[in-house]
C-alpha cells in the first residue's frame, strides 16, 4: 500500500491531473477521479483502486475522444468504433464508451440512415447512397428500414430528372448525334447511383418534351 504525497494539476491540460506516492510518479488521471473517488494527499491507496481509477481514466478519455468525433459531424456506430480503435482503447472500453452514447441517443444508425438518404438523394441516385451507407457501417436491415420510410417519396425521381435536364441543356449545345447524347446522358446519371428503369423513364421524359417543343 502507497501513501499519497501530491496531487497536482497538469500544466498543459487543467482537467488532468497528476498523483504521487511516496514522492514517486504513479499515474494522470482526469480530474474528476480524484472527486469520485475522494483522493487526497496523505491518503493510504491500494494496487487495486490504482487498477481500477486507469480503467475508469481510459473510459472517461475514450468517451470525450468520441464526443469531439461526434460534434463535427453525426456519425455511424461503425465509424465511432473505427476512431476509437485507432486510438487504440481496448474493446472492453470502446463496447463501454458505444452503449453509453446509444444510451444517450448520440448514435442512432436508424436516424443517421433517414438523414443521410434524404441529404443525398438530393445528388446522386438510391443506388449510391445505399452503398455509401453499407461501406459506414450500417446494418443492412437498418438501411432497408430507412429506404421503406422514403418509398412514397418522389425525392430521387425529381433530383434525377433535374440533373438529367441540366446535363442534356449543357450536352445539346455541342452533341448533335441522338444516340450519343442519349449515352452520354446514360452514362452520367449511372455515375450518380441511378437506377436503369429510373434512368431509362427520365430520358424518355426529358427527349420527349424536347421533341415536343
Amino acid at each position: 500500500m502507497k501513501t499519497i504525497t501530491k496531487i497536482s494539476e497538469n500544466k498543459k491540460n487543467s482537467s488532468r491531473v497528476s498523483i504521487y506516492a511516496d514522492e514517486e510518479f504513479l499515474l494522470s488521471c482526469d480530474k474528476e477521479l480524484i472527486y469520485k473517488r475522494g483522493l487526497v494527499k496523505g491518503m493510504k491507496i491500494e494496487t487495486d483502486l490504482l487498477l481500477e481509477i486507469a480503467k475508469e481514466d481510459t473510459f472517461i478519455r475514450a468517451r470525450e475522444t468520441a464526443l469531439r468525433s461526434l460534434e463535427r459531424t453525426m456519425k455511424t456506430e461503425e465509424e465511432v468504433q473505427k476512431k476509437l480503435q485507432e486510438k487504440e482503447f481496448d474493446e472492453d472500453t470502446i463496447t463501454r464508451v458505444l452503449s453509453l452514447l446509444k444510451e444517450y441517443n448520440l448514435l442512432d444508425d436508424a436516424r443517421y440512415a433517414e438523414l443521410y438518404l434524404k441529404e443525398k438523394l438530393r445528388s446522386r441516385g438510391q443506388k449510391k447512397a445505399k452503398y455509401e451507407l453499407l461501406h459506414k457501417g450500417v446494418d443492412k436491415e437498418v438501411l432497408n428500414e430507412a429506404l421503406e420510410s422514403l418509398k412514397d417519396s418522389s425525392l430521387e425521381e425529381d433530383t434525377c430528372f433535374k440533373l438529367a435536364k441540366k446535363k442534356y441543356d449543357q450536352l445539346s449545345k455541342r452533341e448533335q448525334d441522338p444516340f450519343k447524347l442519349k449515352s452520354k446522358l446514360y452514362t452520367f446519371l449511372a455515375g450518380k447511383g441511378y437506377e436503369y428503369d429510373l434512368i431509362s423513364s427520365t430520358l424518355r421524359k426529358i427527349l420527349t418534351e424536347d421533341e415536343e417543343e
